[in-house]
This record gives C-alpha cells, sequence and structure tokens, in this order.
C-alpha cells in the first residue's frame, strides 16, 4: 500500500451509462471507501454520458481504470495495460435475451412492425447481440422493426416495455435460462419483472471487464493492477466484487474478445 501511496494520490474511475445514473453513482460511493480503505488511494469516480465517451476517454488516457462493456473491451484491449473480465457463476461470459411483454408475443416473427427499446449502441447485450440475432433468425432489422430507440440505460428500456412505449428490449443474462433471465429483470425492475419474458436468448459474449488504462508510468500501472489483480481473485469477496457484480475478476487473455471485433467500428 504504501507504494501506492508514494506515486499516486488519486485515481480516476470511469463507468458506463449502462445500468442508470443513479445506480452508477451508489456503487461509486462504495467503490471509492473501499480504494481508500484497501488501497489507501482517493477515486475520482464519473459517469460517462455514453459508451463512445468511455471509449474515448480509455485511448485517450484521460483517466486510470473503467468499468467497460464487452464491445468497449473489444475496442481498447490492444491499446490498455490489461482488462479484468468479470467471473460471475463459474464463468467469464454471458448472453442477451429478447424481452417481450407477458403473454403478448409468441415468436420472433411475430416481431414484425413492433417498437424496440434499446440501451446504447454499443451496448453488447442491450443492441449488439439481439440485433445480430434477429438478423441471424428472421432478416433485416430496421424492415422486421416498426422502429427503435435508445434509452441509455436497461431499467429504461424495459420500462419502456412495460409502459407500451416499446415492445421490445434486451438485457444480460448468465444462462439462457427462466431463472437467470428473473434475475436480471428483478435486479432492475423489482416486482414488475414478472409482467415481462424472455422471447429468445442469443449466443455468448465475453463478458464486461474492468479495464486498467495505459497511462504515461508504465511500473506505476503494473503496481497498480498488480494490487487489483490480488484483491479480486475471488479467494476473498471483496466490497470492490460486490459493486461489480462479479464473483472474481480475471485478467483477459489475448483474443478473447476477438469474436466481438466484427461489432467495431474503425477508429
Amino acid at each position: 500500500m504504501d507504494a501506492l501511496i508514494d506515486w499516486l494520490a488519486v485515481l480516476s474511475l470511469l463507468f458506463p451509462p449502462s445500468l442508470g445514473r443513479i445506480a452508477a453513482s451508489a456503487r461509486g460511493e462504495l467503490l471509492a471507501q473501499w480504494f481508500l480503505r484497501h488501497m489507501g488511494v482517493s477515486v475520482e469516480i464519473a459517469v460517462a454520458p455514453s459508451y463512445e465517451a468511455l471509449r474515448l476517454a480509455i485511448v485517450r488516457r484521460e483517466i486510470d481504470l473503467a468499468w467497460a462493456p464487452p464491445i468497449v473491451c473489444a475496442a481498447v484491449q490492444s491499446s490498455s495495460l490489461a482488462i479484468l473480465k468479470a467471473v460471475r457463476s463459474h464463468g467469464s461470459s454471458y448472453r442477451a435475451a429478447l424481452v417481450v411483454r407477458a403473454g403478448e408475443v409468441a415468436s420472433l416473427k411475430a416481431l414484425r412492425g413492433s417498437r424496440a427499446a434499446w440501451v446504447d449502441r454499443l451496448s453488447t447485450a442491450g443492441y449488439l447481440l439481439p440485433i445480430a440475432h434477429l438478423r441471424d433468425r428472421v432478416g433485416d432489422p430496421d424492415r422486421l422493426l416498426g422502429g427503435q430507440v435508445f434509452m441509455g440505460s436497461y431499467g429504461g428500456a424495459l420500462r419502456a416495455v412495460l409502459d407500451r412505449e416499446a415492445d421490445l428490449a434486451s438485457v444480460y443474462v448468465g444462462t439462457p435460462s427462466a431463472d437467470s433471465f428473473h434475475t436480471s429483470v428483478h435486479e432492475l425492475l423489482g416486482e414488475a419483472a414478472p409482467r415481462l419474458r424472455a422471447l429468445d436468448f442469443t449466443v455468448e459474449s465475453p463478458s464486461d471487464g474492468l479495464v486498467v488504462v495505459n497511462r504515461e508510468s508504465q511500473g506505476e500501472n503494473v503496481l497498480l493492477l498488480h494490487q487489483l489483480r490480488e484483491l479480486t481473485d475471488g479467494r476473498k469477496h471483496t466490497l470492490l466484487l460486490t459493486v461489480l457484480d462479479a464473483d472474481a475478476l480475471e485478467l483477459a487473455r489475448p483474443g478473447d474478445y476477438d469474436a466481438l471485433q466484427r461489432f467495431v467500428e474503425p477508429a
């Protein structure tokens, strides 16, 4: 801990907007306390206004750490010092569930003319996976759907379906099962969760991760990465893991996010 205090007084950490600003801010406050207690440094927490803003902050080295969705991890992996992938239920991947109101839509083909509420154009489970799934199964989503809007968060997209402002949304799930779907939606909507159901599940994606940005001082970054790995290896469930909804963080290997490269636009 003393070594960190010698070279770094304040860390900067950026959250994505996908969970909503209130939830992200609350998690940020907990993280700030954890970093001060366990690593002896203060942390400045901010919430990115969009996934693209998050990506740019990493690429431009304006921050030290970022909690990033998979598509952003895929875009920055080659230029970052490291990415610590989230491990949940013994795995470091997840899927998207296509979400509709219970008892209304019976099949993907029946979505013709439906209005979709997505999270963000760079959200893996909130847009990219479900769009690719629709394209593979029923054709061009732009021709299938009656309209598409971006709500900025999973909660906002799901509430749009509940309020009949949209007919289709998507949400992250650990496994393609009703139990996993209910867990994710209940986390976001509480008692309203049973009013929605999973219409279908997509293929897997590597999980979100904690990006350690490659700042100017390589030695200092390596020390930060080493301490983070020791504190998040899963042998002890720390507050950091609780805040990130993870059982552990594991070091991403080269190529882990290659399957998402088809979604990454050239810089």
